[in-house]
């Protein structure tokens, strides 16, 4: 049987417009189209969003709703809200909203009361709608602060920096979180576009590394794969990954020790996100009393070296 080239599983397909694969924060390089809307999952969505963007969704929705309530009870009669002043109208907007609020969180402090079949209706359907509502927000909040994931800062660029007589791929990472992050793995990925016009397709090569795993990240890791015969990189220039719009995806796997459960990270580094001729600078130090002090805003820290070949 004929062996199949090595695919990551991201397709060997080039048109020659794409920007890269895997963006910086990890997230892939992506659109979708064509989807059903019985496709979307809107709990795994909200799970998903940022914590501003999900405070923001969670807000919207929730003046949406009582605006929406405010102008039922207006719509029902506004009469039929005991207490409340109907003059001027915009005033009396105000009340149902707040009234709208105290109904939906149940809080009720009974300045304001419904009479009346059409606001009791109205006022129950809120009551409702604010139980359950609630329980599916306490139930996103409790998902979101409990999923485990990792927060792995890497290094803004990489570097093609002196190993061992020769020359090596470096990037550096570390944990961002007080967690323990145990066990962890690298794997490191090249891309490349062989070919010209129609004939260009997309190639991928797994990249070895001086050290795919390490038990333990307190500090930072500096990945390296040296560029010796052996690398698909031995030998290439600036601009050669340029004119092959070269791109290095980076895999992290660990074991988060909070959690009791794997997590991952990614990243990657185009061609004209390596520096050639630099090495990192250490970003720890002992302290006075034998301490060892990871400084975080030092990971990019770099220093020049002589030219590498």
């Amino acid at each position: 049987m004929k062996q199949q080239p090595f695919d990551p599983g991201i397709t060997q397909s080039f048109d020659g417009r794409i920007r890269r694969i895997v963006n910086r924060d990890g997230t892939f390089n992506v659109h979708r189209r064509g989807a059903r809307l019985r496709d979307f999952h809107l709990y795994q969505f909200l799970l998903s969003l940022s914590w501003p963007a999900f405070l923001g969704i969670v807000l919207l929705l929730f003046l949406a709703i009582n605006v929406a309530f405010s102008g039922l009870y207006f719509l029902v009669g506004i009469q039929g809200l005991q207490g409340i002043d109907i003059a001027p109208s915009g005033r009396a907007f105000l009340h149902t909203f707040f009234f709208s609020v105290q109904t939906l969180t149940t809080v009720g402090y009974g300045i304001i009361s419904p009479r009346g079949m059409g606001a009791n209706i109205v006022a129950s359907l809120e009551a409702m709608m604010g139980v359950m509502g609630f329980a599916f927000a306490a139930g996103l909040l409790y998902g979101r602060f409990s999923r485990p994931t990792a927060r792995i800062l890497f290094s803004s660029r990489a570097l093609v920096a002196p190993y061992q007589g020769g020359s090596s791929l470096q990037m550096r990472i570390a944990n961002l979180r007080a967690s323990a992050l145990v066990d962890l793995e690298a794997t490191i990925v090249l891309m490349m576009v062989e070919g010209d016009g129609p004939a260009a397709r997309r190639t991928y090569a797994r990249l070895e590394l001086e050290r795919p795993k390490v038990f333990f990240l307190p500090l930072t890791w500096t990945i390296v794969h040296p560029l010796d015969a052996t690398s698909p990189l031995f030998g290439k220039t600036p601009e050669e990954l340029a004119a092959q719009s070269a791109e290095i995806m980076v895999l992290i796997r660990g074991f988060d020790d909070t959690y009791n459960q794997l997590v991952n990270a990614r990243s990657s580094y185009r061609y004209d996100e390596i520096l050639w001729g630099y090495k990192f600078r250490p970003a720890f130090v002992n302290d006075d009393e034998g301490h060892l002090v990871l400084d975080l805003a030092r990971m990019d820290d770099v220093i020049k070296v002589p030219e590498v070949q």
